[in-house]
């Protein structure tokens, strides 16, 4: 059976093009304090950490400048990584390290059909700074009666908050991944924060 694959060259979006104008209030969206503080705290005792990790999420998106709401902080990592993450960070441990697989709310949408959604990963829950931090090891993603895809691997792009240097799973990524579940009203947010990145900064 087929599995979602994520190629070195994904296609296009046939989207809109953004005019170059102030951003609407709505479109300001920017980490509660809460995320904001544990997004922080999270970087500091990460920050010689020896396995790969990033913030993936809507908090990666919101801090690459995307308009989603966060309401908790998810990190990709390998299954090395989440045991190393549980021990960095074992004084906000919730629920230590163990596979979990589960379906997630939305579909992927495929040649117009829907189909169910898995994920299972290597998986933690803390509570850093009165927020969610869910961390996901070697995480991979079913689609229907697909096979299982590889592991989500990735090169991270790496942003400062508030003057720490952090990792984040980079957009192209999040891009094609979106684009690959038919989930076009999340790519088209990408693409719009891309724009307006590109009219701000040349």
């Amino acid at each position: 059976m087929p599995a979602l694959r994520l190629s070195d060259k994904p296609k296009p979006l046939s989207l809109p093009q953004i005019e170059s104008r102030i951003p609407k209030p709505d479109e300001l969206v920017v980490l509660s304090k809460p995320l904001l503080d544990a997004t922080i705290t999270i970087g500091k005792t990460l920050l010689d950490c020896t396995n790969k990790w990033a913030f993936g999420g809507d908090v990666a998106e919101v801090i690459s400048g995307v308009n989603v709401q966060a309401n908790h902080i998810a990190i990709l990592t390998t299954s090395e990584g989440g045991d190393e993450l549980a021990r960095k960070l074992a004084r906000y441990l919730i629920e230590p390290p163990r596979m979990v697989e589960r379906e997630l709310e939305r579909d992927a949408k495929v040649d117009l059909k829907p189909h169910k959604i898995r994920i299972r990963s290597y998986a933690s829950r803390f509570n850093v700074e009165r927020s969610r931090l869910d961390v996901h090891g070697n995480l991979q993603i079913k689609v229907g009666d697909w096979d299982w895809g590889d592991p989500l691997d990735f090169e991270p792009d790496y942003v400062y908050v508030a003057g720490v240097k952090v990792p984040i799973v980079p957009l192209k990524m999040k891009n094609e991944l979106y684009t690959g579940l038919g989930w076009t009203d999340r790519a088209r947010k990408i693409h719009e924060a891309v724009m307006r990145s590109r009219h701000m900064f040349g």
